[in-house]
């Protein structure tokens, strides 16, 4: 018999006809509690009810069975309770809510995982978040990209309420720069400022998303991260009850915490259960080349290469090294480095057109960090974020590659183990 600490159960009484912006207010309440973390709640419908609601109208009054009655029982601890019932006041206006202490028998009131220790995104965020006014200029706004290097920017008005978001889609789709941001502070300011030149007297207003998809300060790390990968998303907004801008969070903060649930020394995240190791997460097909290839091939594949990254492999396909975009960048010169800045403002991959020249050996970065495929995940996932990376190749003992474990596909498999 298992007893979790002070349980307490919410009757939330409703009718069916209640509407909340369009749709049935029951259901309206059920999906605010599920994406803000609670454990679990049934909505149960009655077979007929009255209530004070229900008055004298010219002369007559409703049948008892006009308005079916609804109720949504939801039971979870006292302190979730406490922290997301205020949440649905805005839903529930005079409707009657009735809270009780209720014994429990056998309940499982949070899943095991890198997730049990139930922090909300308001416990995880960075704030105060990065933002910049409606009416900016799109220059500073692209600055703040840089500068904090995020992916999305909050844009504000002028009482602080999130009115949009500007991503590097945006600024791709409607403003024509294809250069990710990250990369724009690695040029020199007379090439950064060829690029820039369609953006001047240009606005936020007329760049950023005008819906921006945010999260709210309650909700649970577990939706935060599905949010995010659903829509594509490495940081996203945090908004308060009243739509205020209170921080940002991304997937790195989410990944952070959760690994932070297990001791450094330990290799598993679940002792039940044998620890979910790199070798069934990561991705076996990785971009590689031989040593000795014409730089060109290199740059056409890196190009086109999801990760703008290419493993180095010798003749026995142990890895020799890596290239990367920001390197490979940084390294070149001249005509090489022109066609490359030319192809990467282009909105598909296409052939340099420079002559094949040098091989691309000595562009290698030598000895990269690499992960074992028998690492457990969680020990995987601390290794990226100390490394401030996206993408880590996997080897044998004998330095074969053997794949590579990505962001993407740990995130993923930590959800997992949050049933």
């Amino acid at each position: 018999m298992t007893s979790p600490d002070h349980v307490q159960r919410v009757r939330i009484y409703l009718s069916r006809d209640d509407k909340w912006e369009g749709r049935p207010l029951y259901l309206a309440v059920m999906d605010r509690l599920r994406s803000a973390g609670a454990t679990g709640a049934t909505a149960i419908q009655g077979l007929a009810g009255f209530g004070p609601g229900q008055r004298i109208r010219a002369g007559t009054v409703e049948r008892i069975d006009q308005r079916p009655p609804v109720v949504v029982e939801w039971i979870d601890r006292s302190d979730r309770v406490g922290r997301l019932l205020p949440l649905l006041d805005d839903m529930l206006g005079q409707s009657l809510i009735t809270l009780e202490d209720v014994p429990i028998y056998r309940a499982i009131m949070r899943a095991n995982g890198p997730f049990a220790a139930d922090r909300t995104v308001g416990d995880t965020m960075r704030a105060p978040a990065p933002s910049a006014p409606v009416d900016a200029p799109l220059s500073a706004a692209l600055a703040l990209l840089i500068e904090h290097q995020i992916a999305a920017l909050p844009i504000v008005g002028a009482d602080g309420t999130l009115v949009g978001l500007l991503t590097e889609q945006d600024l791709a789709w409607r403003a024509g720069l294809h250069l990710p941001s990250h990369l724009l502070g690695l040029l020199e300011p007379a090439e950064r400022d060829a690029i820039l030149i369609p953006l001047l007297g240009r606005s936020v207003r007329e760049v950023m998303s005008v819906e921006p998809r945010s999260v709210s300060l309650g909700t649970s790390l577990p939706q935060a991260l599905v949010t995010m990968i659903e829509w594509g998303y490495a940081q996203v907004p945090v908004v308060d009850r009243s739509g205020h801008l209170v921080g940002i969070i991304g997937q790195d903060d989410v990944l952070r915490a959760a690994v932070e649930q297990v001791p450094a020394d330990e290799g598993v995240i679940n002792s039940a259960e044998p620890p979910t190791t790199v070798s069934l997460v990561m991705q076996t097909h990785t971009p590689q080349l031989p040593l000795g290839r014409p730089l060109t091939v290199a740059l056409d594949q890196l190009l086109a290469a999801p990760t703008r990254r290419i493993f180095i492999t010798n003749a026995t396909g142990h890895l020799h090294g890596i290239i990367d975009l920001a390197g490979v960048l940084s390294a070149l010169t001249g005509e090489e480095r022109a066609a490359l800045i030319a192809a990467l403002q282009r909105p598909q991959p296409a052939p340099l057109a420079i002559s094949p020249g040098r091989p691309l050996d000595a562009l290698v970065s030598l000895d990269p960090p690499t992960l074992a495929p028998d690492l457990p995940i969680n020990c995987a996932a601390r290794r990226l974020l100390e490394l401030a990376t996206d993408s880590m190749p996997v080897v044998n003992a004998d330095g074969q590659l053997l794949g590579i474990i990505a962001r993407g596909g740990l995130i993923r498999a930590l959800l997992q183990q949050s049933d």
